[in-house]
């Protein structure tokens, strides 16, 4: 072993010397007489000239998958070269198809072009031995177009105790656009929101998708929009009543008996702002005028909810409402003359009532039953009426919910210049 090392350490200069010549005399020849080698690149096919098509209302039908395509090209060259070509690959190898020169195709034909290659871009020295494949099959189509609304679906569970307002879009509808055959498989339009992104940014940008009948998405289409923004709000909420009118008079002898509807109130979500004054939803007027029977009528909630206001996902939209008509019980209760009051007397006339005129009224039976004859009154117009007596209709003036058929008595005038006409009620 000491002998060995004896050996190695004996004129080291001189053997480092050696190698160091070695080496320079070996890149020396390297770098005169480089050796030629061969390998294979790989690119995706490029679509140039498709203006043309176009400008005459044609795309290509299959231009996705031509796009998709994996060109294998063996390329020969000296080896530091190839070396070059290895680390700049994306730039200095590219595989493309021109279909400028298709003036002449229709709709429907298809043609076949061949793979341009370029290597190392433009520099010499690059030989392409092999390109697999070779040609492209192109299909050309009518190019078409149509506009659909775009849908949101929200994904996902909100967090507790978050709603969400409806989604604005920064645009309501996207023209899809590409070959005839596509566009026509197209059903809808959709952006896939999720939902805890949705509470926690408010406004999300998101690229829309198209769907077939199947629900299959079609992906050899464009859109006019490469993404639509869908901005939410956060909402706040809140139950409130529903308030019913009815207008109009049931037909004689009838009256509005109970009111049913469902539900009787319901709970909306909006803004702590939007939400501060809404204290009931007031529906439209139902009206009964001349009704004998149950009158009904249905309301579509979101018809009345002031702006910005929606309703708790998941509740009825709608609420039915029932007006039941009743057959009024009748009662006859007793007037006193002094509850009526005489119109258009004339000085120098006395005007003589009854002490008491009897009157039938009708209406619901508990009104009736707190209705007595010192709640009502009544105006008689006397106007014109010479000495004599006379009969006379009273116009009557009842407590809410009582009604009274047509009732008349008889006045007796009399002449009386020493009174001065003062009027009487003996």
């Amino acid at each position: 072993m000491k002998r060995f090392q004896e050996l190695l350490m004996k004129d080291l200069g001189w053997k480092l010397l050696s190698v160091a010549i070695a080496a320079t005399l070996w890149f020396m020849v390297i770098s005169i007489n480089q050796p030629i080698d061969t390998r294979t690149y790989s690119t995706t096919l490029q679509i140039t000239g498709e203006e043309t098509l176009t400008a005459r209302g044609l795309t290509i039908a299959n231009l996705q998958d031509l796009e998709g395509t994996k060109i294998s090209i063996k390329v020969k060259a000296q080896r530091t070269a190839l070396d070059r070509l290895s680390q700049r690959q994306a730039d200095l190898i590219t595989a493309s198809i021109d279909v400028s020169g298709l003036s002449y195709v229709q709709s429907g034909d298809q043609v076949t072009l061949p793979i341009d290659v370029q290597v190392g871009n433009g520099a010499s020295g690059y030989t392409v031995e092999s390109k697999v494949p070779g040609t492209a099959e192109v299909w050309v189509e009518t190019l078409s177009s149509k506009e659909f609304p775009v849908e949101v679906v929200l994904n996902g569970e909100l967090p507790q105790e978050t709603t969400l307002s409806d989604p604005y879009l920064s645009s309501e509808t996207v023209m899809v656009r590409g070959a005839q055959s596509a566009v026509n498989r197209v059903v809808a339009v959709r952006v896939s929101v999720n939902a805890t992104e949705a509470a926690e940014q408010g406004e999300i940008s998101v690229r829309p998708i198209a769907y077939d009948r199947e629900g299959n998405t079609v992906t050899d289409v464009t859109f006019s929009a490469d993404s639509v923004t869908v901005s939410y709000r956060l909402h706040e909420e809140k139950q409130i009543p529903i308030q019913i009118s009815v207008v109009g008079t049931p037909a004689s002898g009838y009256h509005v008996g109970e009111i049913t509807y469902s539900p009787n109130s319901i709970t909306v979500i909006g803004t702590a702002e939007d939400l501060r004054n809404l204290t009931l939803l007031s529906l439209g007027e139902i009206d009964v005028t001349d009704a004998t029977s149950t009158v009904s009528q249905s309301f579509l909630l979101t018809d009345f909810l002031p702006e910005g206001v929606a309703l708790q996902t998941g509740s009825s939209r709608t609420v039915q409402v029932l007006v039941h008509m009743e057959q009024g019980a009748e009662k006859t209760v007793f007037v006193s003359k002094d509850q009526i009051t005489l119109q258009n007397t004339v000085d120098g006339y006395q005007y003589i009532l009854p002490d008491t005129i009897s009157v039938t009224i009708s209406g619901e039976t508990a009104a009736l039953n707190e209705t007595g004859g010192t709640d009502c009154s009544g105006t008689v117009d006397v106007g014109g009426l010479e000495a004599g007596a006379h009969t006379v209709t009273v116009d009557w003036t009842m407590p809410d919910g009582i009604s009274v058929q047509e009732s008349v008595l008889t006045v007796e005038v009399r002449a009386d210049a020493g009174t001065d006409g003062e009027e009487m009620a003996e």
